[in-house]
């Protein structure tokens, strides 16, 4: 009974570690897909109209140009508006600001941010 006992707990000790490690390989494995990054965005009121800004990061392998594709929310998050903002050529392990157009959109509450690098491997 006791030889019982000890297999179990050696099944649930490597059940655990196989768990931790693949926790930890996702975790790595998704990092690493992340080749661009949003820095230091925000939602301004101007006396305009609603701008969001911020900063496209390329942590790709090589040089890339991207649209950034902002879209605008009311409060019951129903989407206002959206605009593409093309980025030309953004360099590898550099920053380069997006600025959207002025909007009159009073009641906008959020916004997200998506950056677009075109079809992946799988056509997508």
């Amino acid at each position: 009974m006791a030889r019982r006992r000890s297999t179990r707990s050696a099944r649930i000790a490597v059940g655990i570690a196989c768990g931790v490690l693949f926790a930890g390989y996702l975790f790595w494995s998704l990092r690493a897909e992340e080749t661009f990054r949003v820095l230091n965005k925000s939602l301004e009121q101007t006396q305009n109209g609603v701008v969001v800004s911020g900063e496209i990061y390329n942590a790709s392998p090589g040089p890339a140009s991207v649209n950034v594709e902002v879209s605008f929310f009311d409060p019951a998050g129903r989407q206002l508006a959206n605009e593409v903002v093309t980025l030309n050529e953004v360099a590898v392990g550099a920053s380069a600001p997006f600025r959207t157009q002025p909007k009159n959109l009073p009641q906008v509450k959020n916004y997200s941010i998506y950056v677009n690098t075109g079809r992946n491997m799988y056509g997508n």
